[in-house]
């Protein structure tokens, strides 16, 4: 700047000696060089007499321990010196009024007894709700101190005596030193007396310990909302850590799930208010959620249940009774076959790298760069018996002879021992945090291999319409001659060819139902001769009272299929016959604006039921695939594998999953009420009704499930009935009220790739069916122009907001034949949903 600015005053000088002097001194001469650069000039706001920024003290803040102090003569009391800033960088003012958690834990070296883990300094008794009194890991509330003449610092003294922890124990033992703190820093129970206390007690290792590593965290209360966390030593202080101690999981792994924010997975979402709302780092929760810290909900003054932060997760996300079963969200392993595992289900996750070393394609570049090799492989290298039996509950006195401790765990379960850890957990299925395949340790023939399905051409012949494919299935990479299979082993289970796309749609008969459609960009299969029954509750309107809306299919085992195909040639690929069946012929109708040929559902292998990732491909040289909008790896973030319908058949691809779940489905049951179904989960009384099975409304109103029950009928939960609400197979009663996402809904970037959620006017964009009962008619009158339908903006926002008004406002906003949304929720309005969406 500074040298710009003499420049720009030596030309003006120039400029001033050619007006002031006449004639003509030739040609300009050639530019000189480059002068040295100036000195910087002052920073500027913090320069001198500049007032920096200030912030509030309410809302999402960032802090930073700038000096961790301890008094020897006070007995060990810690003072931290601390800096608080908003959201923008405004240095915090205001703090003092508000109270701060104020906690401190060393972390005690696993041994053969117990698995490393923290242990808080500052303990309590506890007796939540008027039940068991327990000893629980707590920390000090109360208000911090501003540093006079230094805006956004503050400083806080604790008054727990460390060096005198070890003999007092806890809060409430009535043995508290003077000058420790008082009941409304440190609240309690009381004395514990209970013999659960007596077992626990000699247990404890509470002694202050200079040479440990320990952890000081601050959280704020009072809608000041930061978690400031620093590891140290005590003995080397003043220095403070710089690599966070025992990160055997860490905050992005866990954000994979439970993110604030996808552009910030370092921040967790555990809830709307309270407890959760204020604790958002892994790190801030272990402090408390110790091995010697005990739930006084669930504990017996016989027997306390530990509040161990590893085993309540692995309990948490093990147990189908907290909402994750076998099959969602980590893919687990139902329906495979009688091989796997010896025929014992696997509840919940098996998957250890999702939360320990999470190797998604979406997570990896959010990890920590300091973190250990140690801490990355600590869920294969700290075996323990306390770790294994939070989902496992085996009697150890009886496992393999008596084992009373850890010590020999590390001989079968240990790095390359014959059980490790990664081999037990193995599945047939290889994802990024789960690539080992299963193989049956008692039985040598029942391996798993991985499958892909892989279409290289899709011709479609001009004069009929049939396509021609070009295709191979390979076997742990190898192409598989489906002519010769190999014998024994791998059978063709139900390994399917599907057409897909989009015709023109006349105009609907009522013009609020929509607008005519040239030319779809979403999938709706007019034409097609398959379809799906509609039912009235138990009562089936008949096979004739059916709507065209699924892909045709044949299944390469149907008779004559696979002796039509030719080849294999050099690099394994098989070319069908035109139309794929010689007896049945696929066509693509005359009129079409979207053509596919996809390939799904699986091969029995070694008695396991198979799959690869469904495969989609559009017609050779032309743009005949639906838009993408979502990212596989963004849904495993959190699913690890995708796979419904017999489990594997249809298999992490969103733009397949989206033919048959297109604009043109419904739930394709017409009953609307309170019913009973014993396939309902506990068998219970839910509200149905009629919703769409459009992929975007559907996926929409799923993870907002529990978000949007509110109170039928006014304001229906997505709970539907597919078919006949007696059967089995994938019909039944669909009761997705109770679903709870783990993140922040509205977060649209955690499945949407960039851009794709806008609220956008295009008239090619398809309107939803949501009531197909006006088009079924009869037989010979089924008129899909009959349907009910909404708008594509209505469908995706109000799957979500569901409530009264919000009907009302989109019903006012629909027109004949075309949605106003745009107008104020469009791209840069004054209401557009994605910027709203990214505010917290």
């Amino acid at each position: 700047m500074r040298q710009t600015l003499l420049k720009l005053g030596a030309v003006a000088m120039i400029a001033l000696g050619v007006v002031a002097c006449s004639g003509d001194d030739g040609a300009a001469g050639p530019a000189g060089p480059q002068g040295p650069t100036g000195p910087a000039g002052p920073t500027g706001p913090t320069g001198p007499g500049v007032t920096p920024p200030t912030g509030s003290a309410t809302g999402s803040l960032t802090g930073t321990v700038n000096s961790i102090a301890i008094d020897s003569a006070a007995g060990q009391k810690v003072t931290v010196t601390f800096t608080l800033k908003d959201a923008s960088g405004g240095l915090v003012t205001g703090a003092e009024a508000k109270n701060f958690e104020f906690q401190l834990a060393k972390l005690i070296p696993g041994t053969t007894a117990k698995p490393t883990s923290w242990q808080s300094y500052i303990n309590r008794s506890d007796q939540e709700e008027g039940t068991v009194k327990t000893f629980v890991g707590g920390a000090e509330r109360a208000k911090p101190v501003p540093v006079a003449g230094s805006t956004g610092v503050y400083t806080y003294t604790f008054c727990t005596p460390l060096a005198s922890v070890a003999t007092f124990l806890y809060y409430g033992s009535g043995t508290e030193p003077a000058g420790s703190c008082s009941a409304t820093v440190v609240a309690n129970s009381g004395a514990l007396t209970s013999a659960a206390w007596n077992a626990v007690r000699p247990t404890l290792n509470l002694a202050y310990d200079a040479a440990a590593s320990t952890r000081l965290a601050i959280l704020g209360r009072d809608g000041a909302l930061v978690n400031i966390v620093q590891d140290f030593v005590p003995s080397q202080l003043p220095t403070l850590g710089t690599v966070t101690a025992n990160q055997v999981v860490t905050n992005q792994s866990c954000g994979a799930c439970h993110a604030d924010s996808v552009a910030d997975r370092g921040k967790l979402h555990f809830g709307s208010g309270g407890h959760f709302t204020r604790r958002f780092v892994v790190e801030v929760c272990s402090s408390c959620h110790n091995a010697n810290s005990f739930n006084p909900a669930t504990s017996t003054d016989a027997a306390w249940v530990s509040l161990d932060l590893g085993m309540m997760m692995h309990e948490y996300h093990g147990d189908p009774a907290n909402g994750y079963p076998q099959n969602a969200p980590f893919g687990g392993a139902s329906n495979i076959g009688v091989g796997f595992n010896n025929n014992v289900a696997v509840p919940g996750v098996i998957n250890c790298r999702a939360c320990h070393d999470n190797q998604n394609p979406k997570i990896l570049p959010q990890q920590p760069t300091d973190r250990s090799d140690a801490n990355k492989m600590a869920w294969r290298t700290q075996i323990s018996q306390q770790a294994c039996n939070s989902c496992h509950n085996v009697d150890y006195t009886a496992h393999f002879g008596n084992q009373p401790g850890n010590a020999q765990c590390a001989n079968c379960h240990g790095v390359d021992a014959s059980v490790a850890v990664n081999v037990a957990h193995a599945t047939p299925y290889s994802t990024p945090n789960n690539p080992e395949l299963y193989r049956d340790l008692n039985n040598a023939s029942i391996v798993a291999k991985k499958v892909e399905y892989q279409i290289a051409a899709v011709t479609v012949d001009s004069a009929t319409n049939r396509p021609t494919v070009r295709f191979r299935v390979l076997v742990d990479g190898t192409p598989l001659n489906l002519k010769t299979l190999p014998s024994g082993g791998i059978s063709i289970g139900a390994l399917n060819m599907k057409l897909a796309w989009a015709a023109p749609m006349g105009q609907p008969t009522d013009p609020n139902n929509g607008p005519a459609i040239a030319q779809p960009v979403d999938w709706n299969n007019f034409g097609t001769t398959a379809g799906r029954q509609y039912w009235n509750n138990t009562v089936s309107l008949g096979t004739g009272f059916s709507a065209y809306d699924q892909p045709t299919t044949v299944n390469l085992s149907t008779a004559g299929v696979i002796a039509s195909l030719t080849g294999p040639d050099a690099d394994g690929y098989f070319t069908t016959v035109a139309g794929i069946n010689p007896a049945a012929p696929l066509a693509f109708p005359a009129t079409t604006t979207l053509k596919g040929v996809a390939m799904e559902s699986y091969l029995t292998i070694n008695s396991m039921n198979i799959s690869g990732n469904a495969a989609l491909k559009g017609v050779d040289g032309s743009n005949t695939l639906r838009r993408e909008v979502v990212d596989i790896d963004s849904c495993n973030t959190c699913h690890e594998r995708v796979g419904f319908h017999s489990n594997a058949g249809r298999m992490n691809s969103p733009q397949y999953c989206a033919t048959c779940h297109n604009p043109e489905v419904s739930s394709s049951n017409v009953f609307e009420g309170f019913a009973t179904f014993a396939l309902a989960p506990g068998g219970g009384t839910f509200y149905y009704s009629q919703q769409p099975n459009n992929f975007k409304e559907m996926l929409h109103a799923i993870h907002a499930g529990a978000g949007r029950k509110n109170n039928p009928p006014t304001e229906k939960p997505f709970n539907f009935i597919r078919g006949n609400p007696n059967a089995s197979g994938g019909a039944g009663p669909m009761v997705f009220q109770d679903i709870v996402y783990p993140a922040r809904v509205q977060d649209c970037a955690s499945c949407h790739k960039a851009g794709t959620y806008n609220v956008v006017d295009n008239p090619n964009f398809a309107w939803t069916v949501t009531n197909a009962q006006p088009a079924l008619g009869t037989a010979a009158t089924f008129n899909p122009l009959a349907s009910e339908r909404q708008g594509p903006s209505t469908g995706a926002c109000g799957s979500c907001h569901n409530s009264a008004s919000a009907a009302a406002h989109f019903a006012t906003q629909t027109a004949a034949r075309g949605e106003t949304c745009v107008l104020c929720h469009g791209p840069g309005r004054v209401n557009d949903p994605a910027a709203a969406h990214a505010a917290r």
